[in-house]
């Protein structure tokens, strides 16, 4: 269904504020919306949904720093949802990166994953910056060969600043987002053969099912496994975060800035960057295909289509299923 943009964030932001004040709530609202817009339905408002729905979170501390360089910084999120924390870490690795060249910043303890990694690296890109960004998850993938879900989706996302807007990069490491689950469950649909488990190894298309078994890697095999496994690492142990088990509720995150200029001219670098692009975009064509689209481009089509219009699509029974969201 067709809503108006400003009419969802302010339900949105209703919502969140019996949790949150307005400040935060804006913040994870802005998010929430972002996603939507891009496309992203299952790190959209369906994350208002589910199993640890993100307005129901109960911040048990302040946001505190516990370790500090002038490159890096350590964040203890006491328990606040991932898009408020990752907005501010974000922020502090774009100053670190200013001032220094290079920015990174550790994030444990938080509630509820952080969303679509895009969101905070296009951030930084659109700063003139280099973004990454990874994160953990509580275990729902199986590595490769195995039945038990060790690892979490484990998203990565990668930005370059260019001539005109951030070549973005994000993916999930497994076969399918954790909310992709959710959302199959809750518009009572199978999901594709082949990408996930139940809990005996035996593979299914109940999401209710996939949800007490594994999702599998999204190349099922090593590769993907493997990559999972690192960001297990980047986003578990170097954060101070939880890793294969989370039940002490500890995520963690990473994110990183890095000022091109510490290798190459700023300009240089994104006039280079620019001219990848084209000569990706210009190459020659497999039959069948119109066009090559290059990271991010789909997404960033959707947002323009929404701001130029002022509506988004939002699926109903997403919104059936967020208490005190109407529209």
């Amino acid at each position: 269904m067709k809503v108006k943009i400003d009419s969802l964030k302010k339900q949105v932001i209703k919502v969140l504020s019996s949790r949150f004040n307005e400040q935060k709530s804006t913040i994870i609202a802005d998010y929430l919306i972002w996603a939507e817009m891009s496309g992203n339905k299952t790190q959209g408002i369906l994350k208002m949904s589910g199993t640890e729905p993100i307005q129901n979170v109960i911040p048990e501390s302040d946001i505190k720093v516990e370790r500090e360089t002038k490159l890096s910084q350590l964040i203890n999120a006491g328990q606040n949802p991932a898009p408020l924390v990752l907005s501010q870490a974000t922020d502090v690795a774009i100053k670190k990166a200013k001032e220094h060249g290079f920015g990174i910043v550790g994030v444990h303890n938080t509630k509820s994953s952080n969303g679509a990694q895009a969101y905070y690296v296009e951030k930084i890109a659109k700063e003139g910056l280099i973004g990454i960004c990874c994160s953990s998850a509580p275990g729902s993938v199986a590595p490769y060969g195995g039945i038990d879900p060790l690892f979490g989706t484990n998203p990565i996302g990668f930005a370059f600043p260019t001539l005109d807007e951030p070549l973005v990069f994000d993916m999930a490491t497994s076969a399918m987002t954790w909310y992709g689950l959710v959302l199959a469950k809750t518009n009572n649909t199978k999901i594709p053969h082949g990408i996930a488990i139940d809990k005996e190894g035996n593979p299914t298309d109940d999401p209710e099912l996939a949800m007490g078994g594994a999702l599998l890697p999204f190349d099922k095999s090593f590769k993907g496994s493997g990559l999972s496994m690192m960001i297990e690492v980047l986003a578990g142990p170097l954060v101070s975060a939880d890793y294969c088990d989370m039940s002490g509720g500890e995520w963690g995150s990473l994110v990183m800035a890095i000022d091109p200029e510490l290798l190459v001219d700023q300009m240089q670098f994104r006039t280079n960057c620019s001219d990848l692009i084209n000569k990706v975009k210009q190459s020659r064509k497999q039959k069948g295909h119109k066009e090559i689209r290059i990271p991010g481009e789909h997404s960033r089509d959707l947002y323009n289509e929404c701001m130029k219009s002022g509506y988004v699509n939002v699926d109903e029974e997403v919104i059936k299923s967020i208490e005190g969201l109407s529209l």
